[in-house]
This record gives C-alpha cells, structure tokens and sequence, in this order.
C-alpha cells in the first residue's frame, strides 16, 4: 500500500509544477546578474544616521529620540532591501517613470560637475559683450492717446481721426470714443504696447519716440480703429554697466556651460551605443501601438 501511494504522489502533476517551479527558482539565483556573491552589506553609517536626524529635525523642530532613530534606520534599511530586490530583479525596466527620473538625477549629477568650472573674467566680459541684449534697461514710455472706434465709425473712423489731429494741433478739445484700457499710459517697457494695440501701433510710436515727437500725431492704426497720439517722456534703451550685473552674467554663462557639457556628454553616450530608430514612415497616425517599454 505504502509502495502504491508514493507511485501515486510521483504521478501527481501538483508535484511535477512544485519540484519544476523550485528548479526554476534556485537557477535563477544561481544566474542572476550579480551572482550569490552579490553585496549582501547594507550599512546605515554614522554619516547616514546623522542625514536621518537632521531631516526629522528640520521637519519636527526637535532632535529625534533613541527609539526615533532607529525607527528611522529600520525604514531606511528596508528601503535599500527593497530597492536592491527590485533592481535586481529588473522592475525598472519598462518604466517610463523610474527611467525618467535616474535620467534626470544623472543630468543632475552632470550639471553639479559642470558648475564647478571657475571662469575667467576674460571669458565673462566676452559672454557680457556676445549677449549685450540680455543685459539693456528697456526704453521707458509715457503717452496719451484719443480713440476713434472702427466699430462705431466704420470707414469714417480715419477721417474723424485726421479731422480732431487738426483740433488738436489747433488748440481745441475733441470728442473721441471711449477705450477698453486708460488713455494715459505709462509703460515700463514700450514692447507692451503690442498687447493693447498690435505691432504697427507699437512701431508708429516708437519712431515717432525715436524721432523726438512732442505734439500729437496720428492717425495710428490699431487692432480696435484709429488713434491720435502724443508722447510726454521717453527714455532710450541702455545697457547695464558690467560691474552692475557680473554676478547674473556669471549665472548665465555658467548656464551655457552647464547645457555645452550635458549635449558633450549625451553625444559621447550615443556614440558608445549602436542606436537604432525604426523608419518614421513606418508608423501610422492613430493606429494602436505595440506593448513594450517607452
């Protein structure tokens, strides 16, 4: 009988996925990547507990007692355990957002390296005179205007405009529509007038600031109609002494670096792989895409 049940047992397909599935197991720890002679060491130094203090502290405004801590150590050792499983066991293959993220602390990593480059002042004076745009105080404005609406007016709203120009000059009063915005403006930077009025009233009223224009001109064609136009103050575009903003052209060029080094090293990366990119045309607009990893 006892000889029958073992014939059995050996028979039962339960067994065969048991004793296949643990086969299957001990191979793959005998396999995997780094081997049974992977790092079995996880140590919460005395740098790594002082880390866990200070963060307890600054989030609870106190230090964190003995037993604290070492709830803080047990925490942070389970969160290695866990991270070291799931890498090896390649969990971060295939996800968009744990690539993303290592991507980014790698370029991270790359931008702290770069920014430790100490420039020249002959190099920041030649970036201060390469981008001097970046370095004016804009043109400063203040104007006043009277309105003449094309929806009101229709064709008629340029000629009611010419016909007050000439009141104007003459010393009279005009009656003129009422505007969406302040008919006295004074702008910090003249640019502002696109937004309000479109680029050709901007450029009408920066030559006639550029040529020194004191009384009231016009018509000006605006987004809305027509305007009569008189400027009281301008003050010309300049740029900013370099003592005055070295340590912002500083930042900047250190920027340029930053981005010179992370495309340096991106293309030395590429070079060390063989890329391969499929045939654009060979995919179509809205069709479903294949599974796999991004």
């Amino acid at each position: 009988m006892r000889t029958v049940s073992v014939r059995r047992l050996v028979r039962e397909p339960l067994l065969h996925f048991a004793v296949i599935g643990a086969l299957l197991f001990a191979a793959y720890e005998a396999t995997r990547p780094d081997g049974p002679e992977r790092d079995r060491v996880v140590e919460i130094d005395r740098h790594e507990l002082n880390r866990l203090a200070a963060q307890w502290e600054a989030q609870w405004r106190r230090p964190p007692s003995t037993e604290e801590l070492a709830r803080l150590a047990e925490a942070r050792v389970q969160e290695e355990l866990l991270y070291r499983e799931a890498m090896t066991m390649g969990l971060d293959r295939g996800d968009a957002v744990v690539r993303r993220r290592l991507g980014q602390k790698l370029t991270i990593a790359w931008a702290d390296l770069a920014a430790l480059a100490v420039p020249e002042e002959g190099a920041l004076t030649a970036y201060y005179e390469t981008h001097a745009d970046r370095y004016q105080v804009p043109a400063e404005l203040t104007l006043s205007h009277r309105f003449f609406s094309r929806d009101r007016r229709g064709e008629q709203a340029e000629a009611a405009a010419a016909t007050a120009l000439e009141r104007l000059l003459a010393g009279a009063t005009v009656e003129d529509d009422a505007f969406h915005g302040a008919k006295l403006l004074t702008l910090p930077n003249p640019q502002r007038l696109v937004g309000d009025f479109g680029t050709t009233f901007r450029d009408a009223v920066l030559a006639a600031a550029e040529a020194g224009t004191e009384d009231w001109f016009g018509p000006v064609r605006s987004a809305y109609g027509w305007h009569l136009v008189r400027i009281h103050t301008y003050t010309t575009p300049r740029r900013r002494p370099f003592e005055e903003i070295r340590d912002q052209v500083h930042l900047d060029w250190q920027r340029e670096q930053i981005e010179r080094a992370r495309e340096r090293r991106l293309d030395a990366l590429r070079d060390a792989y063989d890329v391969r990119i499929a045939p654009l045309e060979s995919v179509t607009p809205g069709s479903p895409r294949e599974a796999g990893p991004p």
